[in-house]
């Protein structure tokens, strides 16, 4: 599949879903989207793309990224182009102190299910830079398994755990 990048912070909404417009037209069936901590500004970009009748012509992925330090948030909001975290956010992994590690992914798991089910999502691409083992947590405790998924066990070989071939 021929995929883009979907920006909904990148600009205003209005204008943003003109570019993902051209990117359709060149051919582009999925966008996946930088990292969004503001749902609701995200379904505005949805909205923007629902009237130009893009939503039934690409599949998108939504990014998520777990934050485990407010030094991280900081960067992340102030660095990374297309990237805005809301300040509520912002406070809550201030006031967290040392916890701030856990609030994130709480709001991970908050964001994870007021992004599930919206019009125009099709799935969540969950990155944990640099924070991997996070990840089977988030995804259980989110309910993104399904309901007989059993992960295979890693074969070993000599004590190490092996990648199991493709």
């Amino acid at each position: 599949f021929l995929g883009a990048a979907g920006a909904p912070f990148a600009s205003r909404p209005e204008f943003q879903a003109i570019r993902e417009h051209k990117k359709i037209n060149a051919g582009a069936q999925f966008f996946q989207t930088n990292l969004v901590y503001d749902p609701d500004g995200m379904e505005v970009w949805l909205n923007e793309l629902a009237k130009r009748n893009i939503l039934d012509k690409v599949y998108i992925l939504i990014g998520i990224t777990p934050l485990k330090s407010l030094k991280i948030a900081q960067y992340m909001n102030d660095q990374v182009p297309g990237v805005f975290i809301p300040d509520s956010i912002m406070q809550r992994m201030e006031n967290a102190g040392d916890g701030a590690a856990e609030e994130g992914v709480q709001i991970t798991l908050e964001l994870i299910e007021a992004i599930k089910g919206k019009e125009g999502v099709n799935g969540i691409h969950l990155m944990a830079v640099g924070w991997e083992s996070i990840v089977p947590r988030i995804v259980e405790e989110a309910g993104l398994l399904p309901p007989d998924f059993a992960p295979e066990p890693e074969p070993e070989k000599n004590g190490r755990a092996q990648l199991a071939p493709a």
